[in-house]
């Protein structure tokens, strides 16, 4: 966890970002250090806003008090958070208390402070009031694929010009509704009251649908990732997401309407893809939040680095804290990096001939389409399977009668082989199509039985992004749809799987397991490889005779 300077902080809060560097300073000066010991209370719920927070070092538990008494932890802010916009904002006393975790340092900056800032500066209160917002709407909504610990800084829909516009064939409608109703009303016709009903019907119900709609996209940044979450009511669910740590560069685009109503594109640049959010309200507000917190988890990734660095040396300067990786009969080795898979890989999870969609094997995640697809494979097969079975009740009960019993019982059997046969081949066509999420890859299976086999394999630090689809209502209800990979320019497409919200948390976890591996790695070697460096340099230096006084006088 990174501690910050004063002004480097500065530097990366998003309200502040358009600030000189000497006018960032003379704001230090008007701030004032403040040390919090583990578990003190720093403000407590319901208590007026004196200051608004930066923390600079440590962390603050924010608790939620609950009706009965006590406190509900919601969320623990780290280095670099800023702490207070919501209540500066919105003019309310601290809905939370905030506890140091560990030794806290922060930044106080006194709310007079503050207002006179934002008096000189509306746009860092427009900012502000974003962030302000999005931490109100978070409060608000559960978002249940959310990693532990992962915190909300930016949530927004799109502009309310779009929901306006949406609106604009439902007024017609009743507008069409009301005219034809005071016709009816005029003329004594019921068939213009009963045309008018009906449309009225219609505009009411498209009205509620469009408001629906509007609020069940939003545009996420936690300190994680920027999602763009879009959901049409009964027809389409998707999630569409960037890792910070792949982000390459953020833009604005708008025109002259949305630069007139604030709002735009934000787009969001990874390696070969990009997450746009359309018509985003406060569209530089938004994208000043993803470029804090994208800097921010470079700065992490640095000072993990550094620590690295610094864990190497101090095997040299304090050996006996760490005596065993300096035993010479026991050197330390770096984790060995992954095995890339086999051409063909191992056979985990294969051969399970049943109906379970998701089963875990060694460490190995099995997934196969839903069984609605399956279904729909064996409908016309199961159905000629009933067909040939219910020729041999009917044979039995006597209903028909036609060639001998033996000839009858031979020729359905006859027909009923290919039609299990088919049967079969359809169960064992939806069984061999599978995808796996192993601790170091990505792997689609698709196969043919008696045909051919394609296995696609990806390194999950080639993962670049993805995606979630549910199209239709049935995939809404049952819950399934397409979760896309992205791998350079291939696309990975899980095809069909269940829960695919929870088959892209499967897959982003064990992106995040395997970076981490591979970072503890390259700092496991990096530190070997210092160790070794200060090794020979001690032996150098303690291998020299020493110069004579004389002659180290002379030179």
């Amino acid at each position: 966890m990174p501690e910050f300077r004063a002004t480097e902080l500065l530097e990366l809060v998003h309200f502040l970002r358009d600030l000189e560097r000497e006018d960032l300073l003379a704001l230090t000066r008007k701030m004032r250090e403040e040390i919090y010991e583990a578990d003190e209370i720093i403000e407590r719920a319901g208590s007026p806003v004196h200051a608004l927070y930066f923390i600079l070092k440590g962390g603050v538990k924010v608790l939620d008090p609950l009706p009965e008494g006590g406190f509900s932890p919601r969320v623990t802010l780290e280095p670099g958070d800023v702490i207070g916009e919501m209540e500066l904002v919105l003019d309310e006393p601290w809905i939370a208390t905030l506890q140091a975790v560990g030794e806290t340092i922060l930044l106080r900056w006194r709310t007079e402070d503050v207002l006179t800032f934002l008096n000189l500066h509306p746009e860092a209160l427009e900012h502000m009031r974003f962030a302000a917002e999005s931490i109100v709407l978070s409060r608000q909504i559960d978002f249940s694929w959310l990693g532990e610990d992962e915190v909300v800084y930016g949530l927004a829909r799109k502009h309310r010009f779009f929901l306006l516009q949406g609106e604009a064939l439902p007024v017609v409608l009743l507008a069409i509704a009301a005219t034809s109703g005071w016709w009816a009303y005029q003329t004594g016709l019921s068939l213009f009251g009963w045309l008018g009903a009906g449309v009225a019907l219609v505009g009411l119900a498209l009205s509620v649908w469009q408001w629906i709609d509007w609020r069940n996209d939003y545009y996420i940044v936690t300190d994680r990732r920027a999602v763009w979450l879009e959901k049409v009511v009964a027809i389409y669910d998707s999630r569409r997401e960037a890792p910070l740590r792949q982000v390459l560069s953020v833009s604005v685009s708008t025109d002259v309407i949305g630069r007139l109503l604030d709002y735009g594109d934000v787009i969001i640049r990874t390696f070969t893809s990009q997450v746009v959010f359309r018509n985003c309200k406060s569209p530089r507000a938004m994208a000043a939040l993803v470029e804090e917190h994208w800097h921010r988890v470079q700065m992490q990734k640095e000072e993990q680095d550094q620590e690295a660095k610094a864990a190497a040396v101090r095997t040299i300067l304090v050996p006996e804290e760490t005596p065993a990786i300096l035993e010479p009969d026991e050197p330390v080795l770096p984790a060995a990096p992954p095995k890339p898979p086999a051409s063909r890989p191992a056979a985990i999870g294969l051969g399970r001939w049943n109906f379970l969609m998701r089963f875990e094997e060694r460490g190995v995640i099995t997934y196969r389409k839903h069984w609605a697809v399956l279904l729909q494979g064996i409908l016309l097969p199961s159905i000629a399977v009933l067909i040939v079975v219910g020729l041999l009740a009917l044979r039995a009960a006597g209903m028909i009668r036609v060639f001998s019993t033996l000839w009858y019982t031979l020729g359905v059997l006859l027909l009923l082989v290919p039609t299990a046969s088919w049967w079969a081949y359809e169960f064992v066509d939806w069984a061999n199509d599978i995808y796996q999420v192993t601790p170091t890859h990505i792997i689609d299976i698709y196969k043919k039985p008696l045909a051919r086999e394609l296995r696609k394999v990806a390194p999950l630090e080639n993962i670049l992004g993805t995606e979630v689809d549910r199209k239709g209502i049935v995939g809404l209800i049952l819950n399934y749809g397409t979760v896309t990979a992205n791998v350079g320019t291939a696309r990975f497409d899980f095809d069909g799987v269940f829960d695919p919200t929870g088959v892209q948390e499967d897959i982003n976890r064990a992106i995040e397991a395997y970076l981490e591996q591979k970072r503890e790695g390259e700092r496991r070697q990096r530190e070997v490889e210092m160790v070794e460096w200060l090794n020979v340099y001690h032996e150098e230096i303690g291998g020299r005779t020493p110069l004579p006084t004389d002659d180290r006088e002379d030179q």
